[in-house]
């Protein structure tokens, strides 16, 4: 049995790149997030955020917060059967990283104002909770497909790496 390991004469160095383009392409495509998974990172992000600025017993946060991280996992895996694939900060090339790097802000911001109640024992104004849960909501929703947006066209380009595919 032969096996050719070697480069191919034939094989024209236009085409070898016409074919890594094609293939980058290719995984932008596969890396279009299903409509729903950012509406569902928010709402789980959001009801963390809630139980939170509410300064609700721990007998609620605790189950809450175990259930939000269930629910971030199973959110996590139907991405992956979905694509194919799993993105990492690894993968984001700078524009996207900037868009990573916003939403963190965001996140720590409103999370870490939410978890007042947990340091001083009063609840947050209800205004405020509810500014803090619509935040949260849209932001994830706004800045995760801006990201995605982002990452795609940079896979494209060859500015960021493409994932590998998950098994």
């Amino acid at each position: 049995m032969e096996s050719d390991t070697g480069p191919r004469p034939d094989y024209d160095p236009r085409d070898a790149l016409a074919d890594v383009a094609a293939t980058r392409s290719s995984v932008a495509d596969r890396l279009i997030a299903p409509w729903w998974y950012h509406p569902a990172l928010g709402m789980i992000l959001a009801a963390l955020v809630l139980v939170g600025a509410l300064d609700l017993h721990n007998a609620v946060r605790i189950p809450v917060a175990v259930a939000c991280a269930a629910a971030i996992g199973l959110l996590v895996s139907a991405y992956q059967r979905v694509t194919g694939l799993w993105v990492d900060i690894r993968n984001l090339g700078p524009v996207s990283l900037r868009w990573w790097f916003a939403y963190l802000v965001m996140v720590v911001v409103v999370v870490g104002i939410s978890l007042v109640p947990s340091f001083t024992d009063r609840g947050l104004p209800g205004w405020t909770t509810a500014l803090l849960v619509v935040v949260i909501l849209v932001g994830t929703i706004v800045l995760g497909r801006r990201m995605d947006a982002a990452m795609r066209a940079e896979i494209r380009s060859g500015a960021a790496t493409a994932p590998e595919a998950r098994r």
